[in-house]
């Protein structure tokens, strides 16, 4: 009597969960982002519901590669991927079927650093000769190559030397110095300027006063989505527009979350305080691809043919489709979330 009353129990409750927790007739879509510091938006928009606003399942996946993500991409396998602006520069150059329907963050921070004895280096002029060090695929190699032409060097005129993550806070160690000057974004060069062991040289805003740089990093889906399913783009770009508002408006939690995505993949050294500096690095304020956006980025894709990445600098205008993001904009304009953060994006 007990086990038929339990199963009883238990049909109710697999009859009226589901009902009161899944929106009628979910979409699924497929998901890829970054296992770094730049997967906040993706986070915000799968932790704080508002995919789930949407009546959208999303299946998220972090990228192992940039070869991973282009082939799912393009197989279909993948519906969407939020990348950096240098994938998007080598699928174009592939001339591969996607499209830019949004953004992802734009204008991190970088700085160019050298040991803090190098009391002669003050401009990039005098690095020629030097080695400079840049993260592994890190979106501040085309930068280099920009800055480097600006003040008439070639990529050949230095020693530019790819180095993973946990070398580059180390790059200036005196038993074991790996570079004369270290390009990066500021989630490393503060690190060496903390340990007393670099000076600054150029400031983030030194290098976008001297290039323009800004830096977009863009959010993706293939082109056959677009024809066969625009009402799930639709959706999908709706609650990746709130999730970069939530992060403007409550950016205390956003620093939480990416802690705790961090903590998820082993990494127990970040904190909320290191992760809180993370999110004031990149700006998430805007979501439609300006003229000034693909001026910039096909600059970039220049820089990576200069410096032998590309064969060729890809144009990328035909790649752009901000229709989505302009109408996700207009329903928070309508819902009293406009320009600035007002109103509220709380998650229900």
């Amino acid at each position: 009597m007990r086990l038929r009353r339990s199963v009883a129990i238990l049909g109710t409750v697999l009859v009226f969960v589901p009902a009161l927790g899944f929106a009628e007739n979910p979409k699924l879509a497929r998901f890829s982002f970054s296992s770094g510091w730049d997967a906040l938006p993706a986070i915000v928009a799968i932790e704080r519901g508002f995919f789930a606003q949407e009546s959208l399942v999303v299946s998220g996946l972090t990228i192992t590669s940039f070869e991973a993500v282009t082939g799912s991409l393009v197989r279909g396998s993948t519906d969407f991927a939020a990348v950096p602006q240098r994938t998007l520069l080598a699928m174009a150059a592939a001339e591969l079927p996607v499209a830019i329907i949004s953004m992802s963050g734009w204008g991190t921070e970088m700085e160019l650093v050298v040991p803090k004895e190098e009391e002669a280096i003050k401009s990039m002029a005098e690095l020629k000769g030097k080695t400079i060090g840049v993260g592994m695929a890190s979106e501040a190699f085309p930068v280099l190559i920009r800055l480097l032409n600006k003040a008439k060097l070639r990529p050949d005129d230095v020693k530019i030397k790819q180095l993973p993550a946990e070398a580059l806070t180390r790059a200036f160690d005196p038993k074991n110095k790996q570079a004369d000057a270290v390009l990066e974004s500021r989630h490393y060069t503060t690190v060496l300027l903390k340990k007393g062991q670099g000076r600054l040289v150029l400031t983030h805003k030194d290098i976008t006063e001297a290039i323009g740089f800004i830096g977009a990093a863009p959010l993706l889906t293939r082109h056959e989505l677009i024809e066969k399913e625009p009402d799930i783009i639709q959706k999908f770009v709706n609650a990746w527009v709130k999730a970069q508002k939530y992060i403007q408006q409550d950016p205390e939690d956003a620093a939480r979350l990416l802690v705790i995505f961090f903590h998820r993949q082993g990494v127990k050294t970040v904190s909320e305080d290191l992760t809180r500096t993370w999110v004031e690095m990149t700006r998430y304020n805007r979501f439609v691809w300006t003229p000034a956006d693909v001026a910039d980025a096909e600059y970039n894709g220049w820089g990576l043919k200069e410096g032998g990445l590309l064969k060729a600098s890809p144009k990328l205008e035909s790649y752009v489709e901000n229709r989505f993001a302009e109408a996700a904009l207009k329903t928070l304009e309508a819902s009293g979330v406009a320009g600035g953060v007002k109103g509220s994006l709380s998650p229900p």
